[in-house]
Formats: C-alpha cells, structure tokens, sequence
C-alpha cells in the first residue's frame, strides 16, 4: 500500500513536471518568435536602408565634384543616412555605431543576442523541466515494481501450507475483536482441500485486482509525457516557421534590393552607350561604374546581415533552432511530433484496455466470491473464464 501512494505521488510530481516543461516551452517559442519579429521585421529593413544608402555615398564620394550627377546622388544618399540615423533612438540597432561594420552592413543576429537579454523566458530550460519529470517517473516505476513485488509476495504466502498453530492464533480471553478471522486475501493454504482450488482461482483474481492499477497508472504518466512532448514540437515547429520566415523574408527583399541596384546601374551604363564622347558621358559612365561596386556591395551586405545566427552570435538555442530551420526541415519536424503524438495514443488506448481488464477482474471476483460463499464450486468455471480473457487482455496490452 505503502509503495503504491509513493508510486502514484511519484507520477504526480512528474506529470506536473511535464506540464511545467509545456508552459515553459509555450513562453520561450512565443519570445523567440517576438524578437524575429521585432529585429528582423522592424529593424533589419530600416538598417539595411540606412547601410546602403551610407554605401552609395561611399561609392559616389570619389566622383561628386565632378558633375552634378554624382553630387545630387550623393547628397540624396548621404542625407537619408543622416536623418534616418538622427531620427532613430539611441538604443535601436541604427542609434549607433555599436553593430555596423562599414563593409558588410549591421551585424543583424549579434543585434538579436543582445534584445534577448533581457526577457526572463530565454533563462527558461523546458529540456531540463522534461528531464526533471523523467527522474520523477522513473521512480514511480521503481516504487511500482516494489509494490507488484509486494502483491506477489501476498500471493505466494497465502498458497503455502502453514502449521494449524500460525493460522488463527487462539484467543487470550477476553472480548473476541471484531476483525479476527477477516482476510482480504483468499487463503488457499487454509482452505479444506474440496475448496482449495477455487480458493486458487480467487486469490489469483484478487491479485489481478491489485496489480491492474499499478499498469494503469503507469499507462496514464507514458501518455502525459507523450501528450507533453508531442506540445512542445508543435510549439517549436510552429515558432520555426514563423521566425524562419521573418529572415528569410528580410533576406529575400535585401537581395533584391542588390539586384535592382545592379539593374540601375546596368540602365545606366546604356543610357549613354550610343553617346558622343563628352566629359559629361564619361562622367555618367563613372557613376555607372560606382553604382556597379555598390550593386556588389550590397548583395554581400545583404547576405552578411540576412545570415543565420550561430552559437558564435551569442544567440539563445532556441533562437539559433527557429531561424536556421529551412521550409525542407518542416517535415521532419512535422513527423516527430506526429511521432509522439502517435505514442500518447497507444498510451491512451493501453490504459483503456487496462480499464476493461479490470472490469472484467472485478466481475470476476464478485462471482468467485459468490459461489463459493454459496458453496457452488461446479460453477467456478465463470469466474475462471472470465478472469482469463481479463489476463488475455492484460498480456496483450503489455507485450503489444
């Protein structure tokens, strides 16, 4: 009895572990996909602007005093860095000099680690909240087995013979207690020899009516577990796709950027392919050239600031897990979940099978019980039958 309250205490305290590790998952994939959103939705973009157009004032430098082309266009390019620059907060990522690399744009996942610094769901550990339940369950079956272990030993004591002496003690005088000559367990070793074996039948349905439980409640912490980590995939697969796409939308527009610069540039070129040779034609075919390097210039920004954040980075796990997922990684994702999903149901329906063998054991007690208080030994057959497909049913379920 002992052992089974510890099992079923010990369970508890895993599944509630279980279900910890759940809302800590549900809290870190809700902040990990906040950030995406806000660095590489509301940021990233603003960023890439200001890094470009600080690149194009570069490249154009050389060439404004020259011709007026090159100056407006470096003008143009200078004064958006400039307000856009002055216009943003010093705590964002454009406020300062603090991610900018003057070659390769703002250093966009370093950006990342430090906003992640802050909210208190990135010190969250669901992994370790999982494993802590695992500890929990692991043992409650350890109390499970010493509590099957006790019933079994029950069973065996009370099919061995014992001296007339051990079996009821005589009585010291006095008032008779009330519970004197009561057992829950049936005693074959006690019974007369014409009731012995259907004393056997009973005793083994008694002990099935002890152990059923015991499979019960193991069932029930495999599908809670399951059900649990079945959550936390779909939480992770879900922020996956959301944050991943956030970069790669960021990523995608970059590039694009980058390639209608070269375009630009290429326009440019032809406008003034057919020209007369004048200072000003060799003047627009300098700028032509410039806007080329810049064309470059920008694509290796974009890729610089559109990577995937590392471990280097400074980036949370999770984080590093969401963003670097690819559409091809969905799948797998999908399947493991689907996995463990699968697993919960199999639980689910063990522990249903387990219910139906126990209805059938305590169906089967009541009728042994019956006929042999009834002395109607000829129709243990019943109750024989019964707790046999109550076994049958048991067995299947386990070795299934």
């Amino acid at each position: 009895m002992a052992a089974t309250l510890l099992a079923t205490w010990q369970f508890k305290k895993a599944g509630d572990c279980h279900q910890n590790a759940v809302a800590e998952e549900l809290r870190l994939q809700a902040a990990v996909q906040e950030e995406a959103r806000y660095v590489y939705a509301d940021e990233a973009p603003l960023a890439f602007r200001v890094a470009a157009a600080s690149s194009r004032a570069e490249a154009l430098k050389a060439l404004k005093d020259d011709g007026r082309l090159a100056a407006s266009e470096f003008t143009l390019a200078e004064q958006e860095t400039v307000s856009l620059r002055h216009s943003a907060g010093p705590g964002s990522i454009i406020g300062s000099d603090r991610y900018l690399d003057a070659q390769k744009g703002y250093d966009v996942p370093r950006r990342l680690a430090h906003e992640e610094k802050n909210p208190a769901a990135y010190r969250l550990a669901p992994d370790r909240t999982m494993e802590e339940g695992d500890r929990w369950a692991a043992w409650g079956r350890v109390s499970l087995a010493v509590a099957a272990a006790a019933i079994l030993a029950v069973m065996a004591a009370a099919s061995v013979l014992r001296p007339a002496a051990w079996q009821f003690p005589p009585s010291t005088g006095g008032s008779r207690r009330l519970l004197r000559g009561i057992d829950p367990i049936p005693q074959p070793a006690t019974a007369s020899s014409d009731r012995r074996r259907g004393t056997q039948m009973h005793l083994l349905v008694a002990v099935l009516l002890f152990l059923l439980p015991l499979l019960q409640l193991a069932a029930a912490s495999n599908e809670q577990r399951a059900q649990a980590e079945a959550s936390r995939q779909a939480l992770r697969l879900g922020a996956a796709i959301v944050a991943s796409g956030q970069r790669e939308a960021f990523l995608t527009q970059a590039v694009t950027a980058s390639q209608v610069a070269d375009i630009h540039a290429a326009a440019r070129e032809v406008a003034v392919l057919y020209e007369k040779d004048s200072p000003a034609v060799r003047h627009e075919r300098a700028v032509a050239a410039a806007e080329t390097r810049h064309a470059s210039q920008l694509r290796v920004m974009a890729e610089y600031m559109g990577r995937a954040p590392s471990d280097t980075d400074g980036v949370s796990a999770a984080s590093v897990a969401a963003l670097r997922a690819r559409p091809e990684d969905w799948p797998d994702m999908r399947a493991e979940q689907n996995r463990y999903k699968a697993l919960a149901d199999a639980a689910g329906d063990r522990g249903l099978y387990l219910a139906a063998a126990t209805a059938l054991a305590v169906v089967a007690e009541v009728l042994a019980d019956a006929f042999l208080e009834a002395g109607r030994l000829s129709r243990m057959g019943w109750p024989a039958g019964i707790a046999a497909l109550s076994i049958g049913i048991t067995a299947w379920t386990v070795l299934s």
